[in-house]
């Protein structure tokens, strides 16, 4: 019974920050931790309507320190209308446990749509 658990047991982690950003086209997915134990890598998984509604995988990154930032910008997004875009971060411990450690869901409306609205906007002032 106690070998069941020793191997079941994963590492820990705190995740102390997680934030999306748009940027023009782009979302910048930013993360830090404050406790990392046995961590192997992050990975970003992304969900939006032209994925079926299933998280894909977008990018991993390798475990380098607690207080220290991860970055990802994610520029293959394609962005319709008033479409909803869903991160998820995962974390994969040495022993291969997975685990979803932060979710977040961004709305955005299209750069063309912004500026049409300004211009329509402007024609009215």
């Amino acid at each position: 019974m106690i070998l069941t658990g020793a191997t079941l047991f994963a590492g820990r982690v705190r995740v102390s920050t997680f934030s999306i950003q748009e940027e023009g086209r782009d979302f910048v997915i930013s993360w830090q931790s404050d406790l990392e134990e046995d961590v192997r890598q992050y990975e970003i998984m992304r969900k939006t309507p032209y994925s079926n509604d299933q998280f894909v995988k977008v990018h991993e990154a390798v475990a380098h320190g607690v207080n220290k930032a991860y970055n990802f910008r994610d520029s293959q997004v394609f962005k319709a209308g008033s479409d909803k875009v869903d991160y998820q971060l995962e974390v994969v411990y040495s022993n291969g446990v997975r685990e979803i450690v932060k979710t977040q869901s961004m709305n955005y409306t299209t750069t063309a749509v912004r500026r049409t609205w300004g211009s329509l906007k402007a024609m009215f002032q």
